[in-house]
């Protein structure tokens, strides 16, 4: 039997999740990382050297602990998404979605004929090689999709967006949109957080969960406050990146 996706149930049981971003494409950090008590974390494959096998080998650790693998992919291409739907990974997060149309494809490309396109593989790591009968018929019960917001089209359009069936979190990207907004590395200017907070509201106003990445802890728990129950409170590149700073820093007070 397949373990229920419990993380896509406390989205709508309006649970909060937390999660990191992972973006050193290792094994072992993959599996420091997760013996930690996340929620969640998130394989980047858009802006990290992660490819197939590399997000493969990080599935199959992560698979030892209590929580939920996503991946985040580099573009909505339908056919590295049913090859990472066959490799096991079910819960996806898509960047820059900028329509409701865009959304309905996706959700299309994951679902099985005549609900969809995805392809039928037999024997795969999803339904562990075949020993799940019932996985093709119940395979959607577990996806949970993610669609990125990163434009000020995406904002336009965020509530026609989450009301797509299938779309189960609105996911920010705050740098991305401070960049497309000409804030480029501002994503606290009072424009950009309106329109965070716009998304926001637009999930919830459909029964959908809200979720952000923020790199700092006090902005982490103000999205926290003001409802997002998806957040990612940092990322394992900048935590090894702080930690050799500070410890350096303290033998060489100079540097």
């Amino acid at each position: 039997m397949l373990k229920p996706n419990t993380f896509k149930r406390a989205l709508y049981g309006d649970q909060l999740q937390i999660g990191l971003w992972c973006s050193l494409a290792g094994n072992v950090t993959s599996d420091l990382i997760a013996a930690s008590g996340f929620d969640w974390l998130a394989i980047d494959m858009e802006h990290s050297p992660n490819d197939l096998p590399s997000v493969l080998i990080q599935l199959q650790v992560m698979a030892a602990y209590p929580l939920e693998a996503l991946v985040r992919l580099p573009s909505s291409d339908p056919y590295l998404t049913r090859q990472l739907l066959d490799t096991g990974a079910r819960s996806l997060i898509f960047p820059c979605i900028e329509s409701a149309a865009e959304a309905a494809s996706i959700v299309e490309q994951t679902r099985y004929p005549m609900k969809g396109k995805r392809g039928v593989a037999g024997l795969q790591r999803a339904n562990r090689y075949g020993r799940v009968p019932s996985y093709h018929r119940n395979a959607s019960e577990d996806i949970a999709l993610v669609m990125q917001i990163e434009s000020p089209a995406g904002v336009k359009a965020a509530a026609e967006i989450a009301s797509v069936d299938g779309v189960d979190a609105l996911f920010v990207g705050p740098s991305d949109l401070a960049a497309t907004m000409d804030c480029l590395g501002n994503p606290s200017d009072q424009a950009v957080q309106a329109a965070i907070s716009e998304v926001q509201r637009a999930a919830r106003s459909v029964g959908k969960a809200a979720a952000i990445l923020a790199s700092a802890h006090v902005d982490a728990r103000r999205y926290i406050e003001n409802g997002f129950s998806m957040v990612g409170v940092g990322t394992d590149q900048g935590l090894l990146a702080r930690g050799c700073d500070d410890l350096v820093a303290m033998f060489k007070p100079s540097r």
